[in-house]
């Protein structure tokens, strides 16, 4: 049982946090990695940089320097010194990931052929700012929340997938489960179809089958959008008694109505057996409405398809 607010928040930890999975040092990682920076150069110079081999003749030795031109949380340097570091560049940073910058601030240097360094610009850049930009709304999330005990977790609404969700680890944030894989999450889509199979326990259906591959998951959720879902979740789970973590995911339901919940689930002594997320249509304006109901989690797809990207810039030295 977890019976106080250190325990949840270790589980939650145990059940959400695998950023530090995405790093160099994790072989598939750099895999996949490699993978999609080869294929984004591979689209990008296809044939060849037209403009650079037109413009200049040599491929002289140049310095360049990236440069912040807004503030906010510095992501995926790792990730594009290791780029840079392939096209032959040397690399020299001036700030780790997952730090503040200021505008103005000097990121990072580097030194090698000015045809290499401008065939590698945009990715880089693109890169950077998507990772900061997300680091940086996410950071300023966990901070408004810093009188809570509520944690913010990303999507899978991603668009460069694990660069995204290490982008969220960065600025403090809960990765959540990376693919379909990893964890298991019955959704609406799935009690539906339980349904149009005439299952009227489609709750209970979906999360007994489920329950057999606790052992090969991170952790097992089920998404519902009513109290009554939400306490015939809570019970079944807590029959199963199962070791891997259990989430009960409250779906676009009011700050009300899950307040109603969480307090009808202490009432049954079914709140210590589970985590609580909520989800949909959580917004920056309306998020601590949400982390007010005492909610574990709360989980947002803003974070990773809607946020601004830092703005960064790479300029030659004269």
């Amino acid at each position: 049982m977890w019976l106080d607010v250190l325990d949840r928040q270790k589980l939650v930890e145990l059940a959400y946090q695998k950023g530090k999975e995405l790093s160099l040092s994790n072989k598939k990682y750099l895999h996949w990695l490699d993978s999609f920076f080869s294929r984004e150069y591979s689209d990008d110079i296809l044939t060849g940089d037209i403009t650079s081999a037109s413009v200049l003749t040599k491929n002289k030795p140049t310095t360049a320097f990236l440069y912040a031109k807004s503030s906010g949380v510095i992501a995926g340097l790792e990730e594009t010194i290791w780029f840079l570091k392939e096209h032959g560049l040397e690399v020299e940073t001036h700030i780790n990931d997952g730090q503040t910058i200021t505008k103005g601030d000097l990121v990072l240097s580097l030194q090698g052929g000015q045809k290499d360094v401008l065939s590698t610009e945009r990715i880089c850049l693109n890169v950077l700012q998507r990772m900061s930009g997300i680091a940086t709304e996410t950071k300023n999330l966990v901070v408004s929340l810093a009188e809570y005990q509520t944690r913010v977790a990303a999507t899978r609404k991603t668009l460069l997938r694990y660069l995204d969700k290490k982008a969220v680890f960065l600025g403090g944030g809960l990765t959540h489960r990376f693919g379909l894989w990893d964890a298991i999450l019955i959704k609406d889509n799935h009690l539906e179809t339980l349904k149009k199979e005439g299952k009227t326990n489609y709750i209970e259906s979906a999360l007994v089958n489920a329950s057999k591959f606790a052992d090969a998951v991170d952790f097992i959720e089920i998404e519902v959008t009513s109290h009554k879902e939400a306490l015939t979740a809570a019970r079944t789970f807590d029959a199963l008694k199962l070791k891997t973590p259990c989430v009960v995911m409250l779906d676009n339901m009011s700050p009300a109505l899950i307040e109603e919940t969480m307090k009808t689930l202490r009432e049954k002594n079914l709140y210590n057996n589970l985590l609580i997320e909520a989800s949909g249509d959580i917004t920056p304006e309306n998020i601590k409405k949400y982390a007010k109901t005492g909610v574990d989690v709360v989980s947002m797809g803003y974070l990773t398809h809607s946020v601004k990207a830092l703005d960064l810039s790479l300029e030659m030295a004269p």
